[in-house]
């Protein structure tokens, strides 16, 4: 098992994006606020995942063997193996670049995608 605290946090962080996603999207500011609340779970989750892993003996240190360590361990459902990486991806575009297309684009994934993964992992860390 996982310390307690990346887990809390991991949960902390999702609970904040479930928030952000809740409330209607009516401008660019709101689009912005998913993403943010996306991206700070993103981060968490993966130290989650980290934790786990070192708990199990398997040492990660970049989100990707991260993600990788996860479906081994079954924190991941193998099924949605791409999903996961396609929101490596996202994560890795909204750091790096700001395209009005873009960020509508992910956001919407993140309703309609990466809130669900995020929400099957923590309950298998937890």
């Amino acid at each position: 098992m996982s310390e307690p605290r990346a887990i809390e946090n991991f949960g902390k962080a999702l609970a904040k994006l479930r928030e952000f996603v809740a409330m209607p999207v009516v401008n660019d500011r709101d689009r912005a606020g998913i993403i943010q609340a996306f991206e700070f779970t993103f981060e968490q989750c993966w130290k989650a995942f980290r934790q786990y892993a070192a708990a199990q003996g398997i040492a990660v240190v970049s989100p990707r063997q991260s993600l990788e360590a996860a479906m081994q361990l079954k924190l991941i459902d193998p099924d949605d193996e791409t999903a996961w990486l396609d929101m490596l991806h996202d994560r890795n575009m909204t750091s790096h670049l700001y395209q009005e297309t873009v960020v509508s684009e992910i956001s919407q994934r993140v309703v309609d995608r990466y809130l669900a993964l995020f929400e099957y992992a923590l309950a298998r860390c937890g």
